[in-house]
């Protein structure tokens, strides 16, 4: 059961009172609406007309809303039970420009369907992918996605295509304003100002380009004749699959399953202040609602969503971390998608001042890439994965001509910095876990009275390991336990041979011996159901053997048994 942090006013299992709770509602409402700028974006580099990115708008708030009250369930198979709702966000921009510009909204929207596919798929094979996406890999996507969003802001930041035409100075100094505002306001203030830095940044800049008359063209007056209240026009929503795109998709697909692992994880640490290490049926349901929820917003015409640790940072800041805040927010996102003239406002902001808030968010994936890629020392084949993967997705863009030369299919891998790098990554670390595996023999019998060689031998390797305390305990006595069991019920005909690996994501010890091989089949296993008096018989059972692994198996092949317990790090 989870501590509770004296530092929270409302833990997520406590629902705030009425007065209380449409305020806080109110307030991640706003936040996540900042988020719509980025169909202002891609509609933008698509040429798209202004009444369906309107449209588009108010079905992306009926999207996310509905999304983040799907979230915060906290029974059945989907839903992490945790206030993290999604927003519209930039591991899906990239991708999304690409496919307007090649297909228009009809390929984003089929896209974004698939890429939300990609992350329930991973959901299912989380534990399983988890040598494929180490630390280093993981935090290499988050970097490259980071520098193509910041390449995509700093265009519209520059407004390059609006270089030495009237008025660009105007708009550019805006720009800097704003940029001016969210980085002071982030690195200098602290409380409310700082957590909506970008808010006041983008509010403040529309202000002052409203003032200096530099708003878009004609937005001013579709605002004016735009209804205050009218039904979204769901008429602009086709779907058109293009599988050059499935690279960069599946990309943005893995980068949001990442990302969505990382919030729901932080989101159990804010709320236990007992946590040891993240609980993986939630986080598994929390992929599952955030690929639903991306796949939602395909079909009703919206881009790719995901989980932000914005909103948990947020809510850790204001005491209140209560998933029922996700009711009042997702009826206030779905509600304003009916005022036509709130969508219209975001039309109105100037590109230059969008890309500023972009940098700053850009800034933070490439520092957090970073940060994930050293949270493990890098030894030398995780320094090949990086910079070769790195100086390949660079050269994409530098030698463009190059790559254009190959081959259709070739391309359908190469066609991006993003699919090229984490192609690159993932081939290269599979390769490399070649021979990566450590072991150590030790020997059980009758002489032998605890498993402190193995205690010792655990304790060694700790920090190169990343062991704690807790863990080699648990390994230790797991072990001992298993051979006294063995031992007892005289299923052994000789010495045991204890055989300890590790390979980065987990520590494996292999028993084996001369004998009839042990019933543990349901040794550490968390059933959902229980009748009559197996809850009990469950629970005495487990307690009296005292292992309990990760992951465990048994096998018997003539007159020699093996046992494997899996521990995960």
């Amino acid at each position: 059961m989870a501590t509770r942090p004296n530092d929270l006013i409302y833990t997520v299992d406590e629902m705030p009172p009425i007065g209380r709770l449409i305020p806080l509602g109110f307030q991640f409402t706003i936040y996540v609406s900042i988020t719509l700028v980025y169909i202002v974006l891609i509609a933008s580099d698509g040429g798209i007309p202004a009444k369906i990115t309107s449209n588009a708008i108010s079905m992306g708030m009926i999207t996310v809303g509905f999304a983040a009250m799907l979230q915060s369930v906290w029974k059945g198979p989907v839903g992490s039970g945790y206030f993290a709702p999604p927003v519209f966000s930039a591991v899906y921009l990239g991708p999304s420009v690409l496919a307007v510009k090649a297909g228009g909204l009809p390929a984003v929207f089929a896209m974004t369907v698939f890429a939300g596919l990609v992350e329930v798929m991973l959901g299912v094979f989380i534990r399983k992918l988890r040598p494929v996406f180490p630390p280093a890999v993981s935090g290499f996507i988050v970097l490259i996605i980071g520098i193509e969003l910041g390449l995509v802001a700093l265009y519209h930041f520059l407004d390059v295509k609006a270089f030495g035409k009237p008025g660009y100075l105007s708009n550019f100094l805006v720009a800097v304003l704003a940029l001016a505002i969210i980085v002071s306001f982030s690195v200098w203030l602290k409380g409310i100002f700082r957590l909506l830095c970008s808010l006041f940044g983008v509010t403040i800049g529309f202000a002052v380009a409203l003032f200096l008359g530099i708003v878009p063209e004609g937005s001013l007056e579709f605002f004016h004749k735009a209804s205050v209240f009218a039904l979204p026009d769901p008429g602009y929503i086709s779907y058109s699959f293009n599988p050059a795109l499935i690279p960069a998709f599946l990309t943005a697909g893995i980068a949001a399953s990442l990302r969505t692992i990382g919030v729901i994880t932080t989101a159990q640490k804010i709320n236990d202040d007992d946590w040891r290490r993240p609980e993986m049926s939630s986080i598994r349901r929390g992929m599952f609602a955030d690929g639903i929820g991306c796949i939602l917003g395909g079909l009703l015409g919206a881009p790719g969503m995901n989980t932000t640790p914005g909103i948990v940072g947020l809510s850790k800041a204001a005491g209140a971390t209560s998933r029922y805040i996700a009711i009042p927010t997702g009826l206030f996102l779905i509600t304003f998608a009916f005022f036509p003239k709130i969508s219209v406002v975001f039309l109105m902001l100037p590109l230059p001042v969008i890309g500023a808030s972009l940098l700053v968010s850009a800034s933070f994936m490439i520092s957090g890439g970073v940060q994930i890629m050293t949270s493990r020392n890098l030894d030398s084949r995780m320094t090949y994965v990086i910079g070769i993967s790195l100086i390949l997705g660079i050269g994409r863009k530098v030698f463009s001509d190059y790559f254009q030369r190959f081959p259709e299919d070739l391309r359908l891998l190469t066609d991006t910095v993003l699919s090229l790098a984490l192609i690159s990554a993932v081939a290269l670390n599979l390769i490399f876990r070649l021979g990566i595996k450590r072991t150590q023999v030790f020997v059980f019998d009758k002489t032998t009275k605890t498993s402190e060689p193995l205690r010792k031998y655990l304790k060694s390797h700790e920090k190169e390991w990343h062991l704690d305390d807790e863990l080699i305990k648990h390994i230790d006595t797991s072990t001992e336990s298993m051979v006294r069991h063995v031992e007892d019920v005289h299923l052994i005909d000789g010495p045991i041979e204890v055989e300890v690996s590790y390979d980065e994501v987990k520590v494996e010890i292999k028993m084996e011996y001369r004998g009839t091989v042990a019933t543990v089949r349901n040794v550490g296993t968390l059933r959902k159901h229980f009748a009559q008096e197996e809850a009990f018989v469950s629970g005495l059972s487990d307690f009296l053997t005292d292992v309990y692994p990760d992951g465990i198996q048994t096998w018997s092949k003539g007159d020699r048994s093996e046992i494997r317990m899996q521990f995960d790090t």
